[in-house]
């Protein structure tokens, strides 16, 4: 059985933690295998977006406690798996099937999109350990939600259902379970169709916007790739589209 699975259809990847026993367990293979898959989703030509979700009950229930050493090589190897994802050029989701724990918790947290089920959770779980959060997780959570929400999850170890990560604006929406993965994919439709490069540039610039830069300088950057975007074929043929559905009303 393998513990990761891996398809494109739609335009999209879909990359599927396959160990519900273990919860999902981020093990070093498990987290080559994502590096590995990821890899694929950026350099295939058709797809636009990376979907990440679980089988089972769980999301991720994180990385093995016999891997937790004071060793750095071991911890960038354990946060290899969910660090390719949150580095991904291309716009992901995670569809968030049940808990969500620890590196679990940093990959669903290192996603663009979080779309999740009544079942899922997010738990940190540092504290629990002893640890002090890793893997960038008190950067990605502040790009994501208020102090108020990141302190309590991160400062007081409070979880967040699904429904709650949705009040407080760390997932999109709450579906279904039996539609979670359906409901990702449906989420990307209005992008397959668009240059890949496109939605590159877009990203890349949403990232930079995400810092400590002036309004000045992400108006630059804009102005610079939205002229690159008028240059292109697609915006080319799109404009005149709309011109003509304009003018023939």
């Amino acid at each position: 059985m393998s513990l990761v699975l891996f398809e494109v259809r739609d335009n999209v990847a879909l990359i599927t933690l396959n160990n519900p026993d273990k919860r999902n367990m981020l093990t070093m293979e498990v987290c080559r295998q994502i590096v590995d898959y990821v890899a694929q989703a950026e350099q295939h030509p058709e797809v636009k977006a990376l979907i990440v979700t679980g089988t089972g009950r769980a999301f991720c229930a994180g990385g093995q406690l016999t891997d937790l050493t004071p060793n750095q090589e071991i911890l960038e190897a354990i946060y290899s798996g969910f660090l390719s994802i949150a580095n991904c050029s291309i716009p992901t989701i995670a569809a968030i099937n049940g808990p969500a724990v620890g590196a679990g918790f940093n990959m669903a947290v290192g996603c663009d999109v979080r779309i999740v089920t009544e079942q899922a959770r997010f738990e940190p779980r540092f504290f629990g350990l002893g640890l002090h959060p890793g893997g960038g997780n008190t950067w990605m959570l502040r790009q994501l939600v208020n102090w108020n929400t990141a302190a309590g999850m991160l400062l007081f170890s409070q979880s967040l259902s699904g429904r709650e990560a949705v009040e407080k604006g760390l997932a999109w929406k709450c579906v279904e379970a039996d539609k979670l993965v359906e409901e990702a994919f449906a989420f990307t439709v209005n992008i397959r169709d668009l240059p890949k490069e496109l939605l590159l540039r877009t990203k890349q610039t949403l990232r930079q916007a995400g810092g400590t830069n002036s309004h000045k300088e992400i108006l630059d950057v804009e102005t610079r790739e939205q002229i690159w975007s008028i240059n292109q074929p697609y915006a080319r043929d799109s404009i005149a589209a709309m011109i003509d559905k304009i003018s023939s009303k």
